[in-house]
């Protein structure tokens, strides 16, 4: 049975522990975790049944698959840490955004994946980006991605586009649930709407819409709901009118680009 370690029990890393437990993807007793806070790392291991770690070095040396979830600022701090516990023979497994594989295998003597998981892998949903270093091995890559595919659905990349793809992906959720927000406030300036019902029907139409797109894709499911003439029709020809230049925008500001 893969052990597997948890450094920094924050977020994201509190999300991989609840998610590899309620998946079944991973046996609590497999996963050992350490965290800065006690008392957060105290109700994780309540809540799910993992094991606690006296601290980072001790759940690197037990592991045989480290993930890796401390701030980017902090990771070449960790990795020095633990430069004797982090063997060839480790599996280290970074969710830092922005920390390259190069810096990473630099600072690192195990075999080097990067991840970048998505909060909606909370439901067993959502996509998980994944690009593996120069020392990763078969083994390593059917560990990596039988892990991730229980919690959602993997998606093996090049590093390069990490940047742009995060948009889709782990700031995804917020970029769609702020349009659903602002849907919502239309129907009440425009309609006399109360907020409380807007907000009730709009998110059980995302939750609607997100069942019927595993059945079918966009294209099929717009042409189902506007009907020629209708008024969803007019609608859909407004967002494709004037949604192009607002989402190029919100591009260029997310990734820091100048006008």
């Amino acid at each position: 049975m893969t052990q597997i370690g948890i450094i920094g029990t924050g977020s994201m890393g509190g999300m991989l522990v609840r998610s590899f437990v309620g998946s079944g993807a991973a046996r609590p007793d497999a996963i050992l975790a350490s965290n800065r806070t006690a008392a957060k790392l105290q109700a994780l291991a309540v809540e799910t049944g993992i094991g606690i770690g006296r601290d980072n070095r001790e759940v690197a040396g037990h592991a045989d698959v480290v993930f890796l979830c401390v701030r980017p600022s902090e990771v070449k701090d960790v990795l020095r840490e633990l430069e004797d516990k982090l063997s060839p023979e480790k599996l280290l497994v970074s969710i830092a955004a922005g920390v390259l594989l190069e810096d990473l295998q630099a600072w690192t003597e195990a075999r080097v994946v990067r991840v970048i998981p998505a909060l909606t892998s909370e439901v067993l949903k959502g996509a998980s980006l994944v690009a593996f270093g120069d020392r990763a091995t078969p083994s390593d890559r059917e560990t990596v991605l039988s892990l991730l595919n229980a919690i959602g659905r993997a998606v093996e990349v090049e590093e390069e586009d990490f940047e742009a793809l995060t948009l889709l992906t782990s700031c995804g959720p917020a970029f769609i649930a702020a349009l659903m927000e602002e849907l919502a406030g239309a129907a009440v300036r425009q309609g006399g709407v109360r907020p409380d019902l807007a907000d009730l029907l709009v998110k059980e139409t995302l939750i609607g819409t997100a069942g019927l797109l595993e059945e079918s894709d966009v294209g099929r499911l717009i042409a189902r709901v506007a009907t020629p003439g209708g008024i969803t029709e007019k609608g859909v020809a407004v967002i494709r009118e004037r949604g192009p230049g607002m989402f190029d925008e919100m591009m260029r500001a997310a990734l820091g680009e100048e006008e």
